[in-house]
């Protein structure tokens, strides 16, 4: 066969054969393969020479990185396979020879040494220099990395390359077509190693797997033992809160039963007549303060279940802070006198605009107040601060108490908590007094803080106030039984005014009777909504007070049933509910229905005198 023509036809062997490659599992971005041309390049070595196999192991090396390639080689990554392939053969081509190799003519006896030498400098230096980029790249030793990922391959370069020589052994004999029985050894070799590296890369995936089954147990295990943990501090969280609950409900208890007891204990004795004058007296202030005692305890409640289900709301005006610091330290200081207890008051009558809530204001500042005087000592002191501190209006509440503990006090705010919860504690009430003023000051835009050096140092509460601008149109006027109880009732006259009273209850309908007969009032009694509607037949009144809460008829529907009655006098007459359902829907629910005021029981004598007076007014203009 002529050389060009065999040139042409190794260079094309060449070419195919370097698309029988296997990607090594080896971790490049760019991949590493591995092909069967360096049979057909040593055929080239042996037939042609050294130059002309160089050319086609360079042809070869090209083709194996451009043609049917899962990604794309980088150019650097082609241009280096390109020149690895040129030195390898160079390299091969000078053992051979040196070795004794001949180009053609080949006597067998003399090819066995050469062409070892030739494949195993072929395998050594191909492998070595791809092994070097490797570790470069990856930073690893040269020799680590050659020997784990391309010793094994050894073997596959004396098959495949034994191969070769004998194929070039018989077209240099003129045997064309028994050389090219040769491909199938060459052949063999590649779907080998596709088996091979098959296996590897199963192993692999399997490793991955067997990895991610465990890194997924792992996960499985650090998840349950977070919930295991999560579940033993719910199970702590919730027992801390029955004992907390179970701890409340006995409070609660005790300090409803007790004044209900001085209530019915006073109330009997009373009614058998056993008191001379001056014990009578005792007796009814007992039963008042008692009764005030109560309402305060259920007021707290109530506000605890605003707060907790969101439906607290402010009435906001411009706040007269005077008025409000005045009207806290007048209902404080009773109980200040009766343990000796001095206050010092310091108060900037204008620390600067603010638009709040003054009833809940009050409250915010009662609550201190009474808190200090509660765990102060008999002659002890009370600092009262209101000032302007930079852009804030300072409230400040200092006492020569019995302080809190640094183990209580990131609690003190916390609903339902006491430093003492004990049966033998010296203080009453439910624990429920500061976290109220918190979520007051929350409700307004402030901050309050509790400072204490500890037991028996005192303690020091701090309360912040924005200072805000006044907009008298986002005022929202309204009677708030809070305020209004902390005033003096009204020299208010309810001559000529005739009012209808329906509550089922008798001694309720009493007591609103004998509250607006001493101020001139005619008061018709009903205790039924039948016999409210009956009366209303034949007669007319200034103002109608009626329960909510009736038997067979509540006062939603008597009230709806008054408003479409044909006589418009009847119809249009004014009415405020009086009930025990004090909240905000309760409210807007009997506002909905026709009433015009919603007053709440236990009903304050101003507060009611004020409402009929009110409603009176509504009856005259509208006749």
């Amino acid at each position: 066969m002529p050389d060009a023509a065999l040139f042409l036809a190794l260079l094309l062997l060449s070419c195919v054969t370097s698309l029988w490659k296997v990607n090594l599992p080896i971790a490049l971005v760019s991949g590493s393969t591995l092909s069967m041309s360096y049979a057909a390049n040593l055929m080239s070595l042996l037939l042609l020479g050294t130059w002309p196999a160089t050319v086609i192991g360079v042809a070869g090396a090209w083709a194996q990185c451009t043609i049917n390639v899962k990604r794309a080689y980088p150019l650097h990554r082609t241009l280096f396979s390109v020149a690895a392939e040129a030195v390898t053969m160079l390299a091969s081509g000078f053992v051979y020879h040196a070795l004794g190799g001949r180009t053609g003519g080949f006597a067998l006896a003399l090819l066995a040494k050469p062409l070892v030498g030739a494949i195993l400098t072929y395998f050594v230096v191909n492998t070595g220099l791809v092994a070097c980029a490797i570790a470069v790249s990856t930073r690893q030793s040269p020799l680590r990395v050659w020997y784990r990922e391309f010793f094994w391959s050894g073997a596959s370069f004396f098959v495949a390359g034994g191969a070769g020589a004998i194929g070039a052994v018989l077209i240099d004999r003129g045997q064309l077509w028994a050389a090219l029985l040769m491909l199938a050894p060459v052949y063999l070799t590649y779907s080998t190693y596709r088996v091979f590296v098959g296996r590897l890369e199963d192993q692999r995936l399997h490793r991955e797997r067997i990895s991610a089954a465990l890194e997924a147990m792992t996960r499985l295990k650090e998840q349950r033992h977070e919930l295991l943990e999560r579940e033993q501090a719910a199970r702590s969280s919730a027992e801390q809160a029955n004992r907390l609950k179970d701890q409340f409900l006995a409070i609660v208890s005790h300090e409803l039963r007790t004044p209900l007891n001085a209530i019915l204990g006073w109330s009997d004795i009373l009614r058998k007549g056993q008191l001379d004058p001056a014990r009578r007296a005792r007796a009814i202030n007992a039963i008042y303060d008692s009764s005030q005692r109560q309402a305060r305890l259920v007021d707290e409640l109530l506000d605890v279940s605003r707060i907790i289900s969101g439906r607290l709301r402010l009435e906001r005006s411009e706040v007269d802070w005077s008025e409000v610091m005045q009207a806290a330290l007048d209902v404080a200081r009773p109980a200040a006198e009766e343990k000796r207890i001095r206050f010092d008051v310091a108060v900037d009558p204008t620390p600067g605009p603010f638009v709040g809530d003054a009833p809940r204001l009050q409250q915010i500042v009662w609550n201190l107040l009474t808190n200090a005087v509660k765990f102060t000592p008999d002659g002890g002191r009370v600092q009262v601060r209101l000032s302007r501190v930079g852009d804030t209006i300072e409230l400040m509440v200092a006492d020569t108490g019995e302080g809190i503990s640094a183990e209580f006090l990131p609690s003190v705010f916390e609903p339902f908590r006491q430093a003492d919860g004990s049966i033998t504690r010296r203080h009453g009430g439910l624990g429920l007094g500061l976290s109220i003023v918190k979520q007051l000051v929350d409700a307004h835009g402030g901050a309050i803080s509790a400072e204490s050096a500890g037991t028996g140092c005192g303690s020091r509460f701090v309360v912040h106030f924005p200072v805000s601008a006044v907009d008298a149109d986002s005022f929202r006027h309204g009677l708030s039984p809070a305020f209004a109880a902390a005033r003096p009732a009204p020299a208010i006259s309810l001559e000529s005014t005739r009012v209808l009273v329906v509550d089922d209850d008798e001694a309720g309908r009493d007591v609103v009777t004998m509250l607006l007969e001493a101020r001139g009032a005619t008061i018709v009694p009903a205790a039924s909504a039948a016999a409210a509607l009956e009366i209303l037949e034949r007669d007319r009144f200034d103002v109608l007070l009626i329960d909510i809460a009736m038997p067979d008829r509540d006062g939603y529907d008597l009230i709806r049933t008054i408003r479409s009655m044909p006589h418009a006098a009847s119809a249009l007459t004014p009415a405020a509910a009086l009930t025990a359902f004090a909240h905000p829907e309760d409210r807007r629910r009997s506002l909905e229905s026709g009433f015009q005021l919603h007053l709440t029981k236990p009903i304050d004598a101003a507060i009611l005198v004020e409402a009929v007076a009110s409603l009176r007014s509504l009856n005259a203009s509208a006749a």
